[in-house]
């Protein structure tokens, strides 16, 4: 499974390289273009710290939160956590513990790789977006596991009241326990920043995506599910998906030379019985 994994992951990057290459060596001959400048990770560093957390973006951190509730406050984190606690240990274990080491070592060694040692410019370029997308949103992640400090599922202890033990503050719990999970949203990050700015490449973008939901899956189901509560991977994914769409899309709009407009987010209340929640529209141009 694990060289399987590997394996993956170089078809990906050779996708980039070749898929995206013949795109823009047709589009230069054919307009005459200049050929593909490399770009930094400290390009629109601050315009997109910012509005990843205040942007657009916002209504997806604002989603995972509520979402972050209802699963805990109905118990759904409870019932999937013992879900897991019950599986057979070693076939998760085969199955996921993979994921949890690659989103783990990937958020430095994919960037890594594609900026710092590839030749090919293309791959240069996406190492500098996935790199700072992964940054942001590892950084943002900090803060919040800071102040959350939420406690981890136990396979022998889970119930309703420590999938709801949060510690609001500043370090109460350090920055490992907390939510939402690092790995889901520094991996949903990197992944989206890759298929946003590739978006033309259909075989990218399924990839990241694929890629972004096992490693999701991974910190709930494995270690007999004692990693993060099902809701700490859905908020983290959502965050860290559009957080790294939002970088990914920067770049891409600069790459085919458009100025583009923002997506328009779109936040209504919904009331129905004892229900109390809000629905978020987002219209990406």
């Amino acid at each position: 499974m694990k060289n399987l994994l590997c394996v993956l992951l170089f078809l990906a990057s050779f996708a980039v390289a070749q898929g995206v290459d013949s795109t823009l060596s047709t589009s230069a001959d054919s307009t005459g273009n200049a050929p593909v400048q490399k770009i930094s990770p400290f390009d629109h560093l601050g315009h997109n710290m910012l509005l990843s957390a205040f942007g657009w973006p916002l209504g997806f951190h604002m989603l995972g939160g509520a979402l972050t509730y209802r699963l805990a406050m109905n118990d759904y984190d409870l019932m999937v956590a013992r879900f897991a606690a019950r599986q057979n240990e070693i076939v998760f274990g085969a199955a996921f513990t993979p994921g949890m080491a690659m989103g783990t070592f990937c958020p430095f060694l994919i960037p890594g790789y594609m900026y710092f040692i590839s030749s090919n410019k293309t791959l240069n370029n996406t190492g500098a977006v996935a790199a700072q997308a992964t940054a942001v949103a590892f950084l943002y992640n900090n803060i919040l596991k800071a102040i959350s400090g939420r406690a981890h599922p136990d396979a022998e202890k889970n119930d309703g009241d420590l999938s709801r033990d949060f510690k609001w503050g500043f370090f109460r719990r350090g920055v490992f326990y907390g939510w939402p999970s690092g790995h889901s949203m520094t991996n949903a990050s990197l992944a989206m920043s890759i298929a946003s700015y590739h978006r033309d490449n259909p075989w990218v973008v399924a990839g990241c995506g694929l890629y972004a939901g096992y490693i999701a899956t991974s910190m709930v189901l494995g270690a007999k599910g004692q990693a993060h509560w099902f809701s700490d991977a859905v908020a983290g994914t959502l965050m860290g998906a559009s957080i790294g769409w939002y970088i990914g899309n920067t770049f891409y709009k600069e790459k085919m030379g458009k100025s583009g407009t923002a997506p328009k987010v779109a936040i209504a209340p919904l009331i129905y019985d004892d229900h109390k929640g809000a629905v978020v529209s987002v219209m990406i141009p």
